[in-house]
């Protein structure tokens, strides 16, 4: 069986979820090769597609050119819009190397013009690390809903009329994902496969869920206080981790929630931030540790085994990879009670599932999981729950499953 994994990048969120999946599936004996259009591991089996200067040149170019498409016909985009007209040619490349399954991921900014899929006659799969493949073009709908019948006057786009850019787009996008053979989307969370299989697109096609999932063998915590003395962080401090890629200009992510929620914790905390560049500051009243992005996985692994709590605050989320990568290293996560985070938080069980929007139930949150009384029970759960629910190795043996299904055959290759 041969499978072409296509995402944007090997890296941060929908990329190293992906790729994940493409070492598991290896792992299982598939013939599985991802193409990228941003590389940063050293696999040889990932393919830098627009590895040249000119591509990467044109990449940026298309960028540009879809931002002014959408503020032409939509306005100004208050949060991320995409068309995915404005990428690159793919489709004779894909058709030259012969795969059993073409597993799209997240393809927008540039990566590939998505009309390239019209009359793929090799099954797809689609990986729903958004929104995106089945509303008007916003990654996440801000609760509209409009994408179960028809979008229009899309929330996301400043003038943005009732039959227009969005509109139109899911029309187009609707037309050619009905010209292909086969299609399939993966709703990698339950809330994300229930939203997929209420909207237009959804009632057509098929959509299944399986969640993303993650190597324990390598997500597993170290010592909480060696990893405190490496990492030269106070000993006698309650230490929340927050992570988040735009966390200060992407209002999904809920940072003014958090820090509101940190006016209501006292000196005993202390707050590590990762994926933001930034000395050392005051947030919510508390001491803020901002480390900035963390490319190498043994070092978010002693993050994550130094501190006592994780913080997601996000007001839309599919599943996390941070929710996730905590409870692998028995770290203890609250978040929101929206989205998929339910699948993998366990209320007082392995975290804590906060009330939405409600700072105060979020700062309680933090002081429940941070409670001696409950932190190692909380951590142990932590841990259980995705050994015995996103293992990658099993992740793998379902899409597997899938892809034969796909191809009509029952047995492996």
């Amino acid at each position: 069986m041969k499978v072409i994994q296509l995402c944007g990048k090997d890296f941060f969120g929908a990329g190293r979820a992906a790729y994940r999946l493409h070492q598991g599936l290896q792992k299982a004996g598939v013939e599985s090769v991802m193409w990228v259009g941003a590389k940063r591991s050293n696999d040889a089996t990932v393919v830098d597609i627009r590895a040249s200067y000119f591509k990467k040149k044109m990449s940026k170019v298309f960028v540009r050119l879809e931002k002014l498409f959408v503020k032409k016909y939509g306005g100004n985009a208050r949060e991320m819009f995409s068309v995915g007209s404005f990428g690159h040619a793919i489709k004779k490349r894909i058709e030259k190397e012969k795969p059993d399954i073409i597993h799209l991921h997240w393809i927008n900014r540039g990566f590939l013009d998505f009309r390239e899929l019209r009359d793929f006659k090799i099954p797809v799969v689609i990986s729903l690390h958004d929104m995106w493949w089945y509303t008007g073009g916003c990654h996440y709908d801000e609760g509209c809903g409009k994408y179960v019948h028809t979008c229009g006057k899309c929330p996301v786009l400043q003038s943005d009329k009732h039959m227009g850019l969005s509109y139109n787009h899911l029309i187009q996008k609707k037309d050619i994902l009905d010209s292909l053979s086969k299609v399939a989307f993966v709703g990698l969370s339950s809330w994300m496969a229930n939203c997929a299989k209420r909207s237009t697109i959804g009632q057509i096609h098929k959509v299944v869920q399986i969640s993303n999932g993650i190597d324990i063998e390598k997500f597993k915590a170290v010592d909480r206080k060696n990893a405190r003395v490496k990492l030269g962080l106070p000993l006698n401090k309650f230490l929340l981790l927050f992570a988040a890629v735009d966390v200060l200009s992407e209002s999904r992510k809920g940072y003014q929630y958090i820090s509101k929620a940190l006016t209501h914790l006292n000196q005993e905390y202390e707050v590590i931030v990762v994926g933001e560049k930034g000395k050392e500051e005051i947030i919510g009243g508390l001491k803020a540790h901002y480390i900035g992005e963390i490319s190498d996985d043994q070092l978010l692994i002693d993050y994550m085994s130094a501190v006592d709590v994780s913080v997601v605050p996000s007001l839309q989320e599919n599943l996390s990879n941070l929710i996730m990568e905590s409870l692998s290293c028995s770290t203890p996560v609250v978040a929101f009670n929206i989205g998929g985070n339910g699948d993998m938080i366990k209320h007082r069980e392995n975290g804590y599932l906060a009330l939405e929007k409600n700072v105060e139930d979020l700062a309680e949150g933090i002081r429940y999981c941070c409670n001696t009384d409950h932190n190692e029970v909380l951590r142990l759960n932590a841990r259980k729950k995705v050994v015995d629910e996103f293992n990658i190795n099993q992740v793998a043996k379902k899409y597997i499953g899938l892809y034969q299904l796909m191809m009509n055959k029952t047995t492996n290759d």
